[in-house]
């Protein structure tokens, strides 16, 4: 990300590519009377015509993470048809991931490839004109530097990975809670996964019958059955919001149907809690525990809401040896 010495500057892109190798990046751009042509079609949706003129990049991770590539709707031309592409290499069949607005995964260190290419109507007519591409990326190691632990870490990106390839991400908003920490600790992270960037980290109560007998702030037993005023683990997404007796709050849907496809039915929601405030955590030595909702400091509540709702995925982590094992999100 740019410092050292002129000794240790990075080598140039090769000739035609834009050079991306700091996050978050934004290249503002045109296809209109780009040099390149090189690519048709691609591997990942042969059918569709790409014919027209592209933007080629060439990226370079400095280690493993999830890289998104985002198309921002308010900054492309009104009659340009701009899809952008993944690729492994310079081979159009080698492509990892495409999208009308959005592509990306989970990679390795190393240097790849992205394509905003023009896509070409039935008639010929070629879609060119300007955009704005945007870059972000969230590594193991970033997520470690924000104070997660690294295990938590691997398993979170990987439950990404897999709800993007199955489809189900609506929305580039990200919350990990690593139940394994106790609720003295900021034990929740929110990721803006079209930068890569942490939001925030913040401190979540969990069930008060999911709290451990010899320390109310260590959390122990979850389940998905009603009444049981206990946290439910796994991967929810993030619904409508409400105002409630709490004020401004969020549903969440369960997608691990075993594990917390009860949670809208429990009511277990995103709410205000004077109990997660740090001063409260501080002062008590915990985050005062719930009827099961992970609830967050009530002065943040609108920001988070806001910004997670109608789509944004949640990631309860917990090694209990079930869900954690037998996950389809987990590896």
């Amino acid at each position: 990300d740019g410092g050292g010495d002129d000794g240790d500057e990075d080598p140039p892109c090769d000739e035609g590519f834009v050079c991306v190798r700091s996050f978050p990046h934004d290249d503002v751009n045109t296809t209109t009377g780009a040099s390149s042509d090189l690519f048709d079609s691609y591997g990942c949706s042969p059918s569709t015509n790409e014919s027209g003129p592209e933007v080629l990049y060439q990226v370079d991770l400095p280690s493993a993470g999830w890289l998104t590539l985002e198309l921002l709707e308010a900054e492309m031309d009104a009659t340009a048809d701009i899809d952008v592409h993944l690729l492994r290499s310079l081979d159009s069949d080698d492509c990892v991931d495409r999208g009308h607005w959005m592509a990306g995964d989970l990679l390795t260190a190393g240097t790849w490839y992205v394509v905003a290419d023009t896509w070409v109507s039935a008639t010929g007519d070629e879609q060119d004109g300007a955009f704005t591409l945007r870059f972000g990326f969230v590594s193991v190691d970033d997520m470690v530097a924000d104070g997660m632990v690294r295990t938590v870490a691997e398993d979170a990106l990987h439950a990404w990975d897999v709800a993007w390839d199955g489809g189900q991400v609506s929305r580039l908003a990200y919350a990990i809670t690593d139940f394994s920490q106790h609720s003295s600790v900021a034990r929740q992270w929110i990721y803006d996964m079209s930068t890569g960037e942490l939001e925030w980290n913040l401190h979540v109560a969990h069930g008060e019958a999911t709290s451990s007998a010899s320390d109310s702030g260590v959390s122990d037993t979850f389940s998905n059955t009603n009444e049981s005023h206990q946290s439910s683990l796994g991967m929810m997404r993030a619904a409508e919001t409400y105002t409630g007796d709490y004020g401004y709050s969020m549903r969440l849907d369960g997608m691990e149907s075993a594990y917390n496809g009860r949670v809208r039915a429990r009511a277990i929601v995103v709410h205000p809690w004077e109990g997660s405030r740090p001063e409260y955590v501080s002062r008590w030595g915990e985050a005062a525990p719930t009827w099961g909702c992970p609830a967050i400091d009530d002065r943040e509540t609108r920001d988070v809401v806001d910004f997670m709702s109608d789509g944004g995925l949640y990631l309860f982590w917990y090694d209990d040896g079930d869900w954690s094992r037998n996950s389809a999100y987990m590896p």
